[in-house]
Parts: C-alpha cells; sequence; structure tokens
C-alpha cells in the first residue's frame, strides 16, 4: 500500500468522527434527576459518558478505546472538565466533558469537545 492510501485511509477513519464543539441537545437537568433516582449511573463516569455518547452520537466504534487523561476546573465557568483521549483506528482524539448541573462525584457528565491530536 502507497503512502497516498494509507494517508486516504487515515483521513476517512478520522473523519468519521464528529469535530469540534459538538455540545448534543440534551435537557441535563432531567438527566441529572434521572441519575439522582439511581439511572444511568454510566453518567457519573467521564470515560463511559465518553464511550456511550461518543459511540451513539459522535462516530465512534463499540471497540474503540477510551481513557482518563485528567481533569480541571474551568475559572471562568466554575465547572469540573474531564479530559479522555480516544483511539478510534489509528486515530487519537481527545474527547473534553463538563459537569453541566452539579460539580463532583454526583454530578453527571456531558461531551463538549473532540479534538483529532494526530493531524
Amino acid at each position: 500500500m502507497g503512502r497516498f492510501a494509507l494517508y486516504r485511509m487515515w483521513r476517512e477513519q478520522c473523519e468519521e468522527v464528529k469535530q469540534g464543539h459538538v455540545a448534543i441537545e440534551e435537557d441535563f437537568l432531567a438527566i441529572q434527576e434521572f441519575v439522582d433516582k439511581g439511572g444511568n449511573p454510566w453518567r457519573l463516569d467521564p470515560v463511559e459518558t465518553a464511550r456511550r455518547v461518543g459511540v451513539a452520537k459522535l462516530g465512534f466504534y463499540p471497540n474503540d478505546t477510551f481513557t482518563l487523561s485528567g481533569y480541571y476546573i474551568s475559572y471562568d465557568s466554575g465547572l469540573n472538565h474531564a479530559l479522555v483521549h480516544a483511539t478510534h483506528g489509528i486515530c487519537l482524539f481527545l474527547i473534553e466533558l463538563r459537569q453541566p448541573v452539579r460539580q463532583g462525584r454526583r454530578g453527571i457528565w456531558a461531551v463538549e469537545r473532540v479534538t483529532l491530536l494526530n493531524p
């Protein structure tokens, strides 16, 4: 396989995933309430949220790998953020999540941005 064919394959794989600011229309208050009542506990885990939302809405595959990279607090908004690395074929992405309703262990996570790291 030639260089051009490899580049084309890489580019096609990476373009399968929605990138940039990907805030998905969701009723975060209702989701937080549902989680508070015991539903969808995966929403309390940023890696599992990245995986499930990524597969359902962003073009990732169920067998892609998702790994927590770290946390930070945005001093502008005061919101907790999580960074998750995702490998999709030969493409490496950074998925940024935030806690839109409640901060801390009992707050749900929401995907905010997806960035390709190996252009």
